[in-house]
């Protein structure tokens, strides 16, 4: 990955200025020079226009006179501290500053388990199988290959990349910034837009395993079917669908499963799909030479991905009918669809630091999610208010850029405003979605689906529109987690039977009891709901508790790492009991999100703080776990 050249004059570097994270710039900035001017600044977030404009002049000088003497470098815990102080405009907590100091990337491989000492002693035969090559799997995969422990990661489909191989519709793209959408021990990668279409994570992934030698650890078109624990032998016996259809019977030491979350597509179990003559068409299934031009269309849902692709869609088809069972909170994202500019990309290039500290100030919105949003405020309450006042004033910006967005169609404003709280379902990134419904081509639809019938959709109003394609944004089923594969543990538990007792539950959201040497990532509970660092962070973090799991285990001699069930049960009681005060099974939207079961239960997200979190998470508690 090469860098740009370093050849900016005056007008260049003016205008990188302009178009950078001016936070990030000046936190870089006075890293590399420590120049007390940059450090004089309110944050730049709240500083008026006279004092913003004298903060670019500063950051132009200094980027002009002194950016030859700078090299990277790793600063101290001290410094970094001093300049996260800076950056928030107020201390960081003690218990936050170790997380964060991590997400900023300065070290080798943070947040994975490094021996000074080298790699492990591995007895012969033993290899570890991780199920999936997607983000979780390479992480895995990753921290394995630094520990010196064999794998082989098994991938059911053709290529790497998980879920950015499923999905392939039209505009498909991350809604967080890609440069937090990275792995924090792999820099620099060249991203060409804000937030990266599909195709560009794909080549992101597959080049972080090239460079960490995963690619050759990889057995791609091997779905696993069953995986059965052997007491005698002590571990897993794994039966595989390989490439031409046939059984392969394979060994494995341990089980990480990286399957993910939206591993398994929900479609609607809709009267008439069986007669319905058209194209049906699921996004993680989308036909590389499906054609919409002059076509009718009906896309069935608004989260994400319904969001993602309805502009595109209707740009090209005759008419588009979208059917919403339940409005959605959609916001805006600066530089949503915005290509990197050759200057900012310069500053990622030749300013040490900048990359780091634009992950960091990425997420500092994020820092107080959790009790801005999450946790009801009893004062605000009791006051009249709703859940907090952040909350309401987010609601309040939501429904005036609804209006901005929609104009003159006052007919679309009640359909649209959600009765529930921002933040408690999954947020959604506007795609231009308000706006195509604005098109003289496209209908929203709030009534009910009756049925399909060969020629379209007819609802429960008894309205019939008639249609060539229908696509189903209808999601995924994320309660069955390791699904389709059967895990058999100790005395031939069934993994699912276990769950069906209550459902899904995990120890950290990676482990369960009677299941040796298994461990998950992206399991019940794991999603953090609090903020302040990124997805990809978090993999890493659970891909380092796994790799310190099965350190100890061969450093100790034993051949069996599980947790107690005692340390199960206790964990998920205080997961219960915290998931319980929040937003989330409070507000109304808790029937129609899929975060809570169907039992009001909260089992997608983890209801932790993230300083709390990443405590439990940063090392096992031998009290919890078994060796023998």
């Amino acid at each position: 990955m090469g860098k740009t050249a370093d050849t900016a004059d005056g007008a260049f570097i003016r205008r990188a200025v302009e178009a950078s994270d001016l936070e990030a710039l000046r936190a870089a900035l006075y890293q590399a020079s420590g120049d007390p001017e940059l450090a004089s600044y309110a944050p730049v977030a709240t500083l008026g226009p006279e004092a913003h404009e004298r903060l670019v002049e500063r950051a132009i000088d200094v980027l002009e006179k002194e950016r030859d003497r700078w090299t990277p470098r790793v600063p101290s815990d001290a410094e970094v501290r001093r300049i996260m102080d800076v950056v928030l405009g107020v201390p960081t907590r003690d218990e936050h500053f170790e997380v964060r100091r991590k997400m900023l990337g300065f070290e080798s491989f943070p947040f994975l388990h490094t021996r000074p000492e080298g790699p492990l002693a591995v007895p012969e035969g033993f290899e570890v199988a991780i199920i999936g090559a997607g983000l979780a799997g390479i992480a895995m995969a990753v921290q394995l290959g630094l520990l010196g422990i064999p794998y082989v990661v098994y991938e059911k489909r053709s290529e790497i990349g998980g879920t950015w191989s499923r999905n392939t519709y039209p505009d498909i793209r991350v809604d967080t910034l890609s440069i937090t959408y990275e792995f924090s021990f792999d820099e620099q990668y060249p991203w060409s837009e804000y937030f990266a279409r599909g195709a560009e994570v794909r080549g992101y992934l597959e080049h972080v395993a090239r460079r960490y030698g995963v690619t050759e650890h990889v057995r791609l078109e091997h779905a696993l079917e069953t995986a059965t624990w052997d007491e005698t032998e002590r571990g897993w016996r794994l039966r595989l669908r390989g490439p031409d259809g046939a059984r392969v019977e394979r060994r494995a030491s341990a089980v990480v499963s990286a399957a993910g979350l939206f591993a398994n597509p929900r479609r609607p179990d809709l009267p008439g799909s069986d007669v319905f003559e058209g194209t049906m068409v699921h996004p993680t299934e989308w036909p590389g030479d499906l054609k919409l031009a002059g076509q009718r269309v009906a896309v069935v849902g608004n989260g994400s991905t319904g969001v993602q692709l309805l502009a595109p869609v209707a740009r090209d088809a005759a008419r588009v009918h979208v059917f919403q069972r339940t409005p959605q909170w959609i916001a805006p994202r600066p530089h949503y669809g915005e290509a990197i500019e050759p200057e900012v990309r310069w500053l990622l290039d030749h300013v040490p630091g900048y990359w780091n500290w634009c992950r960091y100030t990425s997420m500092i919105n994020l820092f107080t999610w959790h009790e801005d949003y999450l946790v009801p405020d009893p004062d605000w309450e009791s006051q009249g208010g709703y859940i907090t006042r952040k909350s309401e004033e987010l609601r309040e910006f939501l429904i005036g850029y609804i209006r901005e967005q929609i104009g003159d169609r006052p007919d679309l404003l009640e359909k649209l405003i959600p009765d529930y709280a921002p933040m408690v379902r999954r947020p959604v990134v506007d795609n231009g979605w308000y706006r195509a419904l604005t098109r003289d081509n496209v209908e929203l639809v709030t009534e009910g689906i009756a049925r399909l019938t060969p020629t379209g959709i007819e609802t429960l109003d008894g309205a019939h529109r008639e249609l060539d394609v229908l696509v189903l944004a209808t999601g995924y089923d994320v309660s069955t987690y390791l699904w389709p594969a059967t895990y058999t543990g100790r005395d031939g538990v069934d993994l699912q039977d276990f769950w069906r007792q209550e459902s899904p539950r995990a120890y950290l959201g990676m482990m369960v009891p009677r299941f040796p040497n298994l461990f998950m990532l992206y399991g019940p509970n794991s999603q953090p709901a609090s903020g302040g660092i990124s997805l990809p962070s978090w993999f890493q973090i659970w891909a380092g508790y796994v790799g310190q799991c099965l350190a100890t285990l061969l450093e100790r001699g034993h051949a069996t790492v599980s947790v107690r069930e005692k340390a199960y049960e206790e964990h998920n009681r205080r997961l219960d009991a915290e998931a319980s005060q929040m937003a989330f099974v409070k507000d109304t939207s808790a029937g129609k999100n899929y975060y809570v079961n169907a039992d009001g239960r909260l089992q997608v997200n983890s209801p932790f703080e993230t300083a709390d979190l990443w405590a439990m998470q940063r090392a096992p508690d031998p009290a919890d776990l078994e060796f023998r």
